[in-house]
């Protein structure tokens, strides 16, 4: 069972949209970005603060607009893990 947008796990991170977490990797409009900041969920049209993966520049863009791509194969690992 996955734990509602919004909640905080055993570890403090916050669970924004689905798997999405502040720190993330995302994408707005292509480019990668990690996911820096989000406005509360009581503020309508939500805004997200996401610094630029390659260049660390900071942006504030809609949240509607920030996706979160998942691995490409999201099944089985092909290594082990220690």
């Amino acid at each position: 069972m996955r734990d509602p947008p919004g909640a905080v796990d055993a570890r403090g991170s916050t669970n924004l949209c689905g798997d999405m977490q502040l720190g993330s990797l995302v994408f707005h409009k292509g480019r990668p970005y990690y996911l820096r900041g989000l406005d509360p969920m009581s503020v309508s049209d939500r805004q997200a603060e996401l610094e630029d993966a390659f260049t660390g520049a900071r942006v504030t863009v809609p949240l509607d607009e920030v996706e979160e791509r998942g691995r490409p194969n999201q099944g089985r690992r092909l290594t082990r893990e220690p």
